[in-house]
């Protein structure tokens, strides 16, 4: 074989080796750098369409509910002044083929819902359904109102039975400084939900008897 052939041969193999070892040392870019700097600065941009809707879209802003209560029995510090991390943004979906919408849930009820939970980059943490949405197969899970994130009771107890919303939840009124499973700590929370059904508790506190009276 022609040496210069050799030659030629010798030095792509001591590229290609080259070539390798830099890829094997070069570290993956980190997809969560700046974590907390890039969910607050998203936090902000959700602030601004909820306070300024695209033309067609319905936002709702509501009031960490825990503030809500401490106002409401006059044990609130009068001098706070509720700041963006302390709102869930909701942005409200036509209702699907379900009309009139039912009832809200309290703190004390139970609730049945379908709904996708992923972070600001898209990543998918948590899911009741696969897939496409789809109603005739998707089960429901059930759970107390008061035994979630803040941020998911504060929605709920806003929602309606058979209401569908995308939330927007700030850290501090989900896991904040704390990661959980699949969620870096300092994350916003992105839900697309479903409220399919109230449940309310029975017994004395049985709230449908409560609304008889009332």
């Amino acid at each position: 074989m022609n040496k210069n052939i050799l030659w030629l041969l010798g030095i792509l193999l001591s590229l290609s080796i080259g070539f390798a070892s830099c890829s094997e040392d070069t570290p993956e870019a980190d997809p969560y750098s700046d974590w907390a700097v890039r969910n607050n600065a998203y936090i902000d941009s959700i602030a601004s369409v909820c306070a300024n809707p695209p033309a067609g879209e319905s936002w709702l802003r509501v009031l960490d509910y825990k503030i809500q209560t401490e106002a409401s029995e006059g044990l609130g510090n009068q001098t706070y002044t509720p700041g963006k991390n302390d709102y869930v943004y909701m942005k409200l979906f036509p209702e699907d083929n379900i009309e009139p919408l039912g009832i809200s849930p309290l703190g004390t009820d139970t609730v049945a819902v379908h709904y996708r939970g992923k972070l600001i980059n898209g990543t998918v943490f948590d899911e009741s359904f696969s897939g496409d949405w789809n109603a005739a197969v998707s089960e429901p899970r059930k759970f107390a109102v008061s035994a979630v994130i803040t941020g998911w009771t504060t929605a709920l107890m806003q929602m309606k039975e058979g209401q569908h919303v995308e939330m927007y939840i700030p850290n501090g009124l989900g896991y904040g400084a704390v990661s959980s499973d699949a969620i870096p700590s300092y994350s916003t929370l992105i839900f697309d939900v479903r409220l399919e059904e109230v449940i309310h508790p029975k017994g004395p506190d049985d709230r449908s008897l409560k609304l008889k009276v009332e």
